[in-house]
């Protein structure tokens, strides 16, 4: 297996970077050092998209491509859950639930967007188009009981529609649904219970239907089922693993990239990576009857990853923009940018980016003070005072690269007392620096916490001035954090070493907050200039070839 009809390299144009887009017709894995795990990526016209998973994190974002090397986002699905429960309006209450592998269909001109909850269970949405506007979230009508997830919608050639769905855990059945889309309609039928899959892909070709999943467990792997009969009985392939490369490289979408070439887009499987699941790019095809992934430098029929030690040639697709999804934004327009994502269903009245045109403002609300539980894994998330996780509109996006400066500027004029603001890291565990006011007095702080309640601060000098310039360093999935009173000389503050975790199945995020404590009230604002993430990774706006 090779690269097919994927094109070759050209001249440089732009600096090569650790990964992505190297500027010279080839790319490094992954292509996106970003935490957009579970990806569905999917062909409309000339060009690509792909949804990921943000699970409580608002809401699912749509990233658009013209060579599957550089994303930039164009939309979301959904703005809030709110139709999916009351939990999602409070911090705290339904971490680490919310959206998990969700899969995009098309059928008779619609786009249909479907997902499942573990905790909260199916609903959908549909679009004309796939940047949107996607309709209001509906919950899928169904009395199949168990816990599921992996969603995948099928429509055959008669125009029956069917939903692949994966036990949690337990085996890949298959269900009808109504001719509406909206209900399943059967108790299904167990399709794949020889491995312990993870998100199906179903594609139908040359009288076969193709049944792609991945492999859970110790080593993950991507394999393909086929049979005459959607039913079944089903015979498998092996197709990809990373084991030889030390990837979890597995659960993705084939994709047809036209004049016979195909490529698989992928994340890689590390559920505990404060990275979070990175997205991978493999050239694919067909041979003999089934899909071919990646590169077989052993002739043993099962691919292996490529662009990993050396950079690799991209597909034969018109270039694009170099962009590696949106890191930064200068807050210069009216709306946020679609990278952006709230923690819990946001509250428009406490923010705004015309209050004061070209920063974004954060109003501070008090602490939500209602105990709740993360999905996975089920751990108490326990209300304590001044306790980042049960702030009100946090604002966060994902942290970009293995190497990452992420710093803003701050106005702190307006702020009250009680209140506190600035930048943050944000999963499970988190860090801040920024500034508390109480008793009329405003001080620097560093804090640390967990789902446990806050594990730590360190206090810096008292303000004079209004505003305050705030960095953190993020090198190896550890950090360190820094203000400076001048934009020019930084001090550090709290902890020179702090080695990130996670375990909500999602990375590290970074963002901007604005809090009030809880037995305070509404009222007083952060004003942010700009939040600019310095990564090791390919510059949005550099030249291609």
């Amino acid at each position: 297996m090779g690269a097919g009809l994927w094109c070759v390299g050209m001249a440089a144009k732009a600096a090569a970077a650790v990964w992505g887009d190297q500027g010279d017709g080839t790319y490094r894995n992954p292509i996106l050092w970003a935490d957009y795990n579970n990806p569905c990526v999917f062909r409309a016209g000339d060009a690509f998209y792909l949804t990921a998973a943000t699970h409580h994190f608002m809401g699912v974002p749509v990233l658009k491509s013209w060579d599957l090397v550089n994303w930039t986002h164009v939309g979301r699905i959904y703005a809030d859950l709110a139709r999916l429960s009351p939990d999602f309006d409070s911090p705290g209450k339904a971490y680490s639930a919310g959206s998990q592998d969700g899969e995009v269909g098309f059928h008779d001109g619609t786009f249909y967007y479907y997902n499942w909850s573990t905790r909260y269970r199916g609903f959908m949405s549909t679009a004309r188009r796939p940047e949107g506007p996607w309709t209001p979230l509906a919950k899928l009508r169904e009395s199949i009981g168990s816990d599921y997830e992996d969603p995948c919608p099928f429509w055959d050639d008669d125009g029956r529609a069917y939903l692949f769905l994966v036990g949690n855990p337990g085996p890949l059945k298959l269900f009808r649904l109504s001719d509406t889309f909206d209900e399943i309609v059967d108790e299904g039928v167990t399709i794949i219970d020889d491995i312990p899959p993870k998100g199906p892909q179903v594609i139908k070709r040359d009288g076969y239907y193709y049944v792609l999943v991945a492999r859970t467990g110790p080593h993950k792997a991507q394999f393909a089922y086929r049979s005459r009969s959607l039913y079944g009985p089903y015979e498998k392939r092996l197709l990809f693993e990373g084991r030889a490369q030390g990837v979890q490289a597995a659960q993705g979408s084939l994709v047809e990239v036209g004049g016979g070439a195909w490529a698989f887009i992928h994340h890689d499987y590390d559920m505990s990576s404060v990275y979070g699941r990175r997205v991978y790019l493999q050239p694919a095809g067909w041979r003999d009857g089934w899909p071919w992934i990646g590169e077989d430098p052993d002739g043993d029929g099962v691919g292996q990853p490529v662009g990993i030690s050396a950079a690799y040639p991209k597909p034969a697709l018109p270039p694009g923009p170099i962009n590696a999804g949106d890191a930064s934004d200068e807050f210069s327009t009216d709306q946020l940018g679609a990278q952006w994502l709230w923690n819990h269903n946001p509250d428009p009245a406490l923010w705004s980016l015309t209050a004061r045109p070209g920063w974004l403002r954060l109003i501070a609300r008090p602490l939500h003070t209602e105990d709740g539980y993360s999905q996975y894994p089920r751990v108490r998330v326990a209300f304590h005072e001044d306790h980042l996780l049960f702030a009100r509109n946090t604002l966060v996006q994902r942290i970009v690269g293995r190497e990452d400066v992420i710093s803003t500027r701050m106005d702190v004029s307006a702020m009250e007392d009680g209140q506190r603001a600035g930048l943050c890291t944000m999963i499970d565990d988190y860090t801040w620096i920024g500034v508390a006011q109480d008793a009329g007095v405003r001080r620097m702080v560093f804090a640390k916490g967990d789902p446990s309640g806050p594990a730590g601060r360190a206090f810096g000098p008292v303000l004079a001035a209004p505003n305050v310039w705030l960095k953190i360093e993020y090198k190896d999935a550890r950090g360190a954090c820094f203000y400076s009173l001048d934009g020019v000389r930084y001090e550090p503050l709290g902890d020179r070493d702090y080695a990130y975790t996670s375990s909500w199945y999602e990375g590290t995020k970074a963002g901007l907050f604005s809090y009030k404590l809880s037995t305070g009230a509404a009222g007083g604002a952060a004003d942010f200039d700009f939040f600019r993430q310095d990564h090791d990774g390919p510059r949005a706006g550099a030249e291609v070839p």
